[in-house]
């Protein structure tokens, strides 16, 4: 009798559980807070025709960031981007920024969705030049609208995994573009 009313008990809990995931997925009574950390590959490529030079190369990127999703839809997030050293033959650039950016997302199905976001991104750039006789090293520093489109799948109402394309199109004289491919896993309180 007891065993029979405890794996009772333990089914109904269960059942309440999923039935309150399956809730929090698609009902938004107020704000939910998330979290998330990313890892990407990107690609660096900008053309100088005043100093005729170009430059093309791929890295790795990190990326941590939180955010607000007011419902199904719509989400505003913060995050900061690390993007690994970029060379070519004789010139290397590292870049940082902290972003703002708003998403709009359309649900598919109950743990599948695709969105859009767009937003803004403060960056610094470390560059060095090597020349025949030593090297020049610059900062530069800027901020410039982006873009991105992804897909998220919720392995629960808590846990989501994102795959993320983002542009950058930094407005430097030389008008470097920053393609992003990453992978995040984010948890939602």
């Amino acid at each position: 009798m007891i065993k029979s009313l405890s794996l009772s008990a333990l089914a109904l809990a269960t059942l309440g559980f999923n039935s309150a995931a399956q809730a929090d997925i698609s009902d938004f009574d107020s704000p939910r807070i998330y979290t998330g950390i990313g890892y990407g590959q990107y690609s660096f490529e900008f053309e100088d025709s005043e100093n005729d030079t170009d430059f093309d190369d791929d890295a790795q990127m990190l990326k941590g960031y939180v955010g607000t999703q007011f419902n199904e839809y719509l989400s505003v997030e913060l995050a900061y981007q690390n993007f690994d050293e970029v060379s070519d033959i004789d010139s290397k650039a590292e870049i940082d920024g902290v972003s703002l950016a708003a998403r709009l997302g359309i649900p598919l199905t109950e743990s599948f969705s695709v969105y859009a976001k767009g937003g803004w991104l403060e960056w610094d750039a470390d560059i060095k030049q090597e020349l025949p006789v030593g090297s020049v090293s610059t900062s530069q520093d800027g901020g410039d609208a982006f873009y991105g489109a992804g897909l998220e799948f919720a392995f629960s109402s808590n846990v989501q995994m994102r795959l993320e394309y983002e542009r950058y199109k930094l407005d430097d004289d030389i008008d470097p573009d920053m393609d992003v491919a990453s992978v995040s896993l984010q948890y939602m309180f």
